[in-house]
C-alpha cells in the first residue's frame, strides 16, 4: 500500500512538474502583464489619492503620467540590454576594460537622461498642479519605494519567525 502511494505521489510529482516545465513563455508573459496592469492600477489609485487630484486634473495627469512612465520603461530596457549583454560576455569570453569603460559610459548617460526626463515631467506639471501636488509628485516614487521596502521587510520577518517556530515545533515534536 506504502509503494503504491508512494508511486502515485511520484508520477504526480513528475506530470505536475513536466507541466509547469511546459509552460508557454506566452503563459509566463500574460502573467507578468496582468502583474503590471495591477501595480499600474495601484500606482494611479495611490498618486490619485497622495496628490489629491480633482477629477479635471486627473483627465490631463494621467495620460503624460503614461507616457512618461513609458519614456522611463525605454531607457530602463536600454540599461538592462547592457547588463545582459556584459553578463552574457562574462559566461563565454572575457572581457577587456575598454568593454566595461564604454558599458559603464553607456549606463551613466542613460541614468542622466533618466533624471532628465524625470525633471522635464515634473516641473512640466506647473500649469496642471499647485506647487504642494508637485513636491509631493517628485517625492512619490521614493515614498512609494521606502513603503514596499517596509512590506517586504515585514514580509521577511514574518518567514523567520515561521521558520523558527516551526524549527522549535521540530525539537519538541508536532503532536507533543
Amino acid at each position: 500500500m506504502k509503494t503504491l502511494f508512494i508511486t502515485c505521489a511520484a508520477v504526480l510529482n513528475i506530470s505536475f512538474a513536466q507541466e509547469y516545465g511546459m509552460m508557454d513563455q506566452d503563459d509566463m508573459e500574460h502573467d507578468n502583464d496582468k502583474r503590471r496592469q495591477r501595480m499600474e492600477s495601484m500606482m494611479v489609485w495611490r498618486l490619485t489619492e497622495e496628490l489629491e487630484l480633482k477629477p479635471e486634473q486627473a483627465e490631463k495627469f494621467f495620460p503624460r503620467y503614461r507616457e512618461h512612465r513609458n519614456n522611463l520603461d525605454e531607457i530602463r530596457d536600454q540599461e538592462r540590454d547592457i547588463g545582459k549583454t556584459l553578463r552574457a560576455r562574462l559566461k563565454g569570453e572575457s572581457l577587456d576594460k575598454s568593454e566595461v569603460t564604454a558599458a559603464v559610459k553607456k549606463i551613466t548617460i542613460l541614468r542622466k537622461k533618466q533624471a532628465d526626463v524625470e525633471e522635464k515631467f515634473i516641473l512640466g506639471m506647473d500649469k496642471l498642479l499647485d506647487a504642494v501636488q508637485m513636491t509631493k509628485l517628485g517625492m512619490f516614487k521614493q515614498k512609494m519605494m521606502r513603503e514596499m521596502g517596509g512590506e517586504m521587510k515585514k514580509r521577511g520577518n514574518k518567514r523567520k519567525k515561521m521558520k523558527k517556530m516551526n524549527r522549535q515545533r521540530g525539537k519538541r515534536g508536532f503532536w507533543n
